[in-house]
């Protein structure tokens, strides 16, 4: 059963208190989680990307960190504004709450004052410019998280593929009641998918 992520300001339902904060930051967390796997999935691909000059598993710990530092600060300016995370210009769900001119202000001010809205940009130029041996990885990768995830009994969709044969994590995700930001089912998942292709490589 696909979810809607309705909102309006908090300040005339402040009342919702811990339920409505926690739907904040699940799409942006399908963000970051995209943004995991597609970096493990493509890591290592291609005869001219240069050395790994620092561990794996500190380089990814450390884009874990900015990706979850970079979250924060975007839910919390948009609490501060007096919104909940609607979507973002396009998504699925109401258009009229999504397009309301005062969210879309800010909106657009807290995903440059984070830094979301530079991730979000550097992730779709970097889904844009992989080779087909890296939409393949990243690929493997995707459905070695559904598998994972089914067998800790959730009920997701297969992931579709676009235009380039790239599957789709978040439409999988969107399918459940995963919240990746939260769910230490998802987390496990993740870190066991990369420790897989760590030892692989």
């Amino acid at each position: 059963m696909r979810r809607s992520y309705r909102s309006t300001p908090l300040s005339s339902h402040r009342s919702v208190g811990i339920s409505a904060k926690r739907s904040i930051g699940r799409p942006v967390g399908l963000l970051l989680l995209g943004l995991v796997v597609g970096a493990c999935g493509s890591a290592g691909t291609g005869s001219e990307t240069p050395k790994e000059t620092i561990p794996l598993a500190e380089s990814e710990t450390d884009r874990r960190e900015v990706m979850e530092s970079t979250q924060a600060r975007f839910n919390s300016c948009l609490d501060e504004s007096g919104y909940e995370f609607r979507g973002f210009a396009g998504d699925e769900g109401d258009a009229v709450l999504i397009e309301d001119p005062g969210y879309q202000e800010a909106l657009s001010r807290c995903s440059a004052e984070s830094g979301i809205a530079d991730l979000r940009s550097g992730f779709a130029e970097s889904r844009a410019n992989r080779t087909p041996d890296q939409i393949r990885a990243d690929n493997e990768a995707i459905l070695d998280v559904v598998a994972c995830l089914r067998t800790k009994g959730m009920d997701l969709d297969d992931p579709v593929q676009d235009e380039t044969g790239a599957l789709d994590l978040r439409s999988s995700l969107r399918s459940s009641d995963v919240n990746p930001s939260e769910s230490q089912q998802a987390q496990g998942c993740i870190s066991e998918m990369r420790l897989g292709r760590q030892q692989n490589n």
